[in-house]
């Protein structure tokens, strides 16, 4: 009775825990299956065992309690389905009436009549998990607690040392995790577990039936990634219509660059076999002409007036933009006077054609450089505005 109400305890709890994050939103499958690396997991726990054989109801609970280890590795297929091996056991304490059972440690000190045995034994087993969270509630990665039942079969040995023979038994697990999420890497684990085993498993071979070996163990699990599952989503049918009806505009617009290339390839050949034309063209052009300054001045006289109106003329007519250069020469006069004088005598060029020749003031560039730009070697020479 006490073993039964014990893993109905458990159950309750765990139940308990499971109601406060069940999943209302609808998050059922179907999901995508993961690649073989993905949803790999190990944990380790710690904790206490229990041993159910023929005689240990005899002894009280406590006296019965003794430590336990475990290590998994496995991995989830499914949000609701996974896999793992797992390695538990470490020592096991109960009581006998026989004195010959091989793992006794004496007469027992507080039951008359019953020897008191401790051993060692390991299982090794593959289980099967499933995740009743997932099943019920749908799945949720950040749920915060998870029940998880699991069932599997194994090979299990138990031994003491310096005694013969060792039990080696084919076995069978059950039980149960409750998984607390503490983020998407880390759980912490409370997992409650039923070794059966047969009942020579302790040494005693008394009766009929199995014997069980109840562990109650607190640990963590690591998750490594890629962790968690993507919902599956439907094929979308695209819609081409868009696309057609820009084919069908391309197409058009072919067809009516074909109709204006027969039109042109027509005009072309009228255009071959008909007489040639003469076609006169007139072109302007003048030379840059120079109009020289005596020392220190910028006026124009009569001669050079009659230079810069003949230059007028074909400026007017070619329409093209010409320049305006005013020079001084560097052996006389300083810097800032020759730079004025250079303004001075392009300004008066570009006044008689603007204003007494009727040159358009958008054709003409005026460029001042003082005596900076001297464009012949003597120093009379470059009293000079070049107009090209």
């Amino acid at each position: 009775m006490k073993k039964i109400a014990f893993l109905s305890l458990t159950l309750l709890f765990s139940l308990s825990l499971f109601a406060q994050n069940v999943d209302n939103g609808g998050k059922y499958g179907p999901y995508v299956t993961n690649k073989f690396f993905d949803n790999w997991f190990i944990s380790f726990g710690a904790g206490t065992q229990v041993l159910f054989g023929e005689h240990d109801n005899n002894a009280s609970f406590k006296d019965r309690l003794s430590p336990a280890v475990d290590f998994s590795i496995g991995k989830w297929v499914t949000p609701s389905i996974g896999f793992r091996a797992q390695y538990s056991g470490y020592e096991a304490r109960g009581v006998v009436r026989d004195p010959l059972a091989k793992f006794i440690t004496g007469p027992s000190s507080k039951l008359a009549g019953y020897y008191d045995e401790k051993f060692n034994f390991f299982n090794l087993h593959a289980d099967v998990l499933w995740n009743l969270s997932s099943t019920i509630g749908g799945y949720r990665m950040d749920r915060t607690i998870e029940f998880i039942p699991f069932l599997g079969v194994g090979y299990a040995k138990s031994w003491k040392k310096n005694v013969n023979p060792e039990f080696k038994e084919a076995a069978a697990v059950t039980g149960l995790i409750n998984k607390v999420r503490l983020s998407d890497a880390l759980n912490l684990n409370l997992e409650i577990r039923a070794l059966l085993v047969n009942r020579r498993f302790d040494g005693y071979n008394v009766g009929n039936g199995i014997e069980e070996i109840v562990s109650a163990t607190v640990g963590f699990t690591y998750n490594f990634a890629k962790r968690g599952f993507n919902r599956y989503q439907p094929p979308i049918v695209p819609d081409y219509s868009p696309y057609n009806n820009r084919i069908d505009e391309l197409e058009r617009r072919i067809r009516d660059a074909e109709d204006k290339s027969s039109k042109l390839s027509r005009e072309l050949t009228a255009a071959k076999e008909s007489e040639p034309k003469v076609v006169n063209v007139v072109e302007y052009v003048v030379s840059p002409i120079a109009i020289f300054f005596p020392i220190g001045q910028s006026r124009l006289t009569d001669k050079d007036l009659i230079n810069i109106g003949n230059f007028a003329e074909i400026v007017k007519k070619s329409g093209k933009k010409y320049k305006i250069m005013g020079s001084a020469d560097s052996a006389t006069g300083s810097r800032r006077i020759n730079q004025k004088l250079s303004e001075d005598r392009a300004n008066a060029v570009y006044n008689a054609l603007v204003n007494k020749f009727g040159v358009n003031p958008q054709q003409l560039e005026v460029i001042a450089k003082g005596d900076k730009n001297e464009p012949f070697d003597k120093p009379i020479l470059n009293r000079v505005v070049i107009l090209e």
